[in-house]
């Protein structure tokens, strides 16, 4: 029997809801008093699902539907019972999905770096997985939108995954189609995945850019969000958004995921829920705005560093704001950046970091325009003095207090104005734009050095003490002065922006808090640390593990190198020449707790059979090889330790040569272990290495190569 449609009744479908994320949505949808039709392939499993939501006394807010998303018929049947029940639609949750590959699930618990080889994919379940992800969800949509266009208040929720971020797309050209938000059609999309699904017939994937794992799944999610952004805005009163619920206890990961079913329904459940105004045509990644486009702000940025800085970052696909203090030259510097090609990506506002109310402006234009903030580059910088380059600097009290004003204050005033907005970013990065002259070893004073290098207890209440304290010395006159570089410098600016560029691009896990000197870290206290890498809410986890080599490993620094690089979640090779040794030393760093990590190869460096052996390994296992450490080393002659611990006890200077055998055969092994080891090693894992998106080769060596 029909039921009576009112202006306060609403209703909603979710599809793939006998179990998992779907169940919950209709769970936590009928809670809140909205009248839930779940929908299942399967008629007796989605019964079941209906009895046991009605055990939780949901009875009246629950009703079941057969459904199929992948047969036309299905879903034109279901459209007509809700259009004779209901007479309208007003939140439609797109949730049925499949992961397009049948996973050895007993072979990813075996080792989690067999993990790309246990996803197995057919042709036949790409395209399964494609008609199910991506065209089940355009289907119902299009079923669906007369009657949704009867709701006074329709909400489409399209349930993706981080899987389906452009930037796992390997193709530059399938990355800019989808994202050209201005000429992106429907037709494009359908053009792009009857491409995936030839290139996948002809086996050629990788050759043509496509991801390898989980290829259809993830290819089904990014035209997934692609489809979103499209119907935002061809149906502008609606609210349409996709969202990853992030890594959910669910039967596509086995149960292995992080959140359960009741965390990870709440974020599609939260936009089906959104008021009028909210959002749309938006891809959430759990609560936070994972917006297909990226945005940045560049300080200082007519010329120079940030001139160049905004080029690369535009040449990246990031839209960019060029801001100036002067509005002729910010606009002149947009002009010859749009005649580079770059007229989408980038545009320009004024802004005077010095003047917190120009920093305000700003940050309200990008409020408006983007919602959110993803980069914030400090690049604006003044030298503080006037400079005579023939002779030398002459600083005043007012250009050291304005020096002060912009490249400290100013800097700190963005990050205040715009910590809001890049909060809304789910990959937030601030570059701060410095110099070598701030390294601590300039500063005279001790005490100044020691506050400003005491991490745990220094404040930004300490730092404006020292610095109200630097004026007032000025002032004094007990100050000299330092130069800038009148354009001698040795690096062009493509080559000094590309070091921001790089630190504004990191990954997720990439490293925070630390002082680069261009490519190399140049510590506040002499040492860093990488963070340890933390699990992403999302299938990408099983592939995004890394994995190292490291030579001679058996003990000694080999050894603590293997333990170090595991600690940080890195898989390891330990490698020895003895085997019971290797072994040996496995089982001392299991005892650590990091069995899951580490595993152990023969190999001798010396060995070039040896070493194809063992590359052989690392591809059938691993695929790639993202770290090679050189650790294996001889020292080429035979030393009597005894010799020189006696003379060093006795106070008696030694000869080496009174201590040290040499022998032609000791010393060709030292070559061929030092050295045409390491190289061999190197030239063999170089295409494995070649496949890592951040390879990294390193070779221990001695201060005894000093020239």
């Amino acid at each position: 029997m029909a039921v009576t449609s009112t202006a306060t009744n609403r209703y909603a479908v979710v599809t793939g809801a006998n179990k998992g994320i779907g169940f919950e949505i209709c769970r936590q949808l009928a809670s809140n008093g909205i009248t839930v039709v779940l929908t299942a392939r399967d008629e007796k499993r989605g019964t079941e699902a209906l009895e046991k939501l009605k055990g939780s006394g949901l009875t009246d807010f629950v009703v079941f539907h057969q459904l199929d998303v992948a047969n036309p018929s299905s879903i034109a049947s279901l459209a007509d019972f809700v259009k004779t029940q209901f007479g309208k639609l007003d939140i439609l949750v797109n949730n049925a999905g499949i992961s397009g590959a049948v996973t050895n699930w007993d072979a990813f618990k075996a080792s989690e770096a067999a993990m790309a080889a246990a996803a197995a994919g057919t042709y036949e379940l790409a395209k399964e997985c494609l008609e199910t992800n991506y065209y089940g969800a355009k289907r119902m949509i299009e079923a669906f939108l007369p009657l949704l266009q009867l709701s006074d208040s329709p909400k489409i929720v399209n349930v993706s995954s981080s899987m389906g971020k452009l930037k796992l797309i390997p193709s530059e050209q399938v990355k800019g189609v989808l994202n050209d938000a201005e000429t992106l059609t429907e037709d494009t999309i359908d053009k792009l995945l009857n491409e995936f699904v030839q290139d996948f017939i002809e086996n050629s994937l990788q050759t043509k850019g496509w991801p390898t794992f989980l290829s259809a799944y993830t290819v089904s999610k990014a035209a997934m969000n692609a489809y979103t952004r499209i119907l935002a805005k061809k149906y502008p009163t609606f609210r349409i958004n996709c969202v990853c619920p992030g890594y959910v206890k669910t039967d596509i990961n086995n149960n292995t995921g992080r959140f359960s079913v009741e965390e990870g329904a709440e974020h599609p459940v939260r936009l089906a829920l959104l008021p009028d105004d909210g959002p749309t045509g938006v891809f959430f990644v759990q609560k936070e705005v994972s917006s297909f486009v990226e945005y940045a702000v560049v300080t200082g940025a007519n010329k120079g560093l940030g001139f160049e800085i905004c080029r690369q970052l535009a040449s990246n696909g990031i839209t960019v704001v060029l801001t100036a203090r002067d509005e002729k030259r910010g606009t002149e510097a947009l002009e010859k950046l749009k005649g580079s090609g770059l007229s989408d990506l980038v545009v320009f506002h004024q802004l005077d970091v010095a003047n917190p109310s120009s920093s305000a402006s700003l940050a309200d234009f990008v409020k408006t325009q983007f919602g959110k903030l993803d980069i914030l580059v400090n690049n604006a910088g003044i030298v503080g003095a006037v400079i005579d380059w023939d002779a030398a600097a002459a600083g005043t009290y007012e250009l050291a207090k304005e020096c002060l004003e912009t490249n400290y204050y100013g800097a700190k005033g963005m990050i205040e104005a715009f910590i809001p907005l890049l909060q809304l970013s789910d990959s937030p990065r601030i570059v701060n734009v410095s110099s070598g002259m701030g390294k601590l070893k300039n500063i005279p004073s001790e005490r100044v050095k020691g506050l400003l290098n005491d991490a745990e207890t220094l404040t930004e209440d300490k730092i404006d003490e020292l610095l109200n304290e630097f004026l007032q010395d000025f002032k004094e006159n007990s100050l000299e002065n330092k130069d800038m570089n009148n354009y001698s410098g040795i690096f062009s600016v493509e080559e000094g922006a590309g070091h921001p560029v790089r630190l504004a691009m990191l990954p997720d896990d990439g490293p925070t808090g630390v002082f680069f000197v261009q490519k190399e870290v140049a510590s506040f206290v002499g040492l860093w640390r990488i963070p340890h890498p933390q699990a992403h809410p999302n299938l990408l986890t099983m592939a995004e593990t890394r994995y190292a080599i490291v030579t001679g490993a058996n003990k000694g620094i080999g050894f603590e190198i293997c333990r170090q690089l595991a600690s940080n979640g890195i898989m390891v090779v330990l490698t020895a020449r003895d085997e019971k040794r290797g072994t040996e030393a496995i089982e001392k760093l299991k005892g650590f707790g990091l069995c899951d990590l580490l595993v152990f190869h023969q190999l001798d460096v010396a060995n070039p059979s040896s070493i194809a052996s063992f590359a052989d390994f690392i591809k059938t296992q691993f695929r790639r090889l993202d770290i090679l450490v050189n650790n294996a080393g001889i020292l080429g002659a035979t030393v009597d330790w005894d010799a020189f611990k006696i003379s060093r006890d006795a106070g008696i200077e030694i000869k080496e040569n009174e201590a040290i055998t040499q022998t032609y055969e000791l010393t060709k092994e030292c070559l061929e272990t030092n050295f045409y080891g390491a190289k061999r090693m190197i030239e063999v894992f170089i295409p494995l290495l070649q496949l890592s998106n951040s390879p990294r080769i390193v070779n221990i060596s001695s201060e005894r190569g000093k020239l």
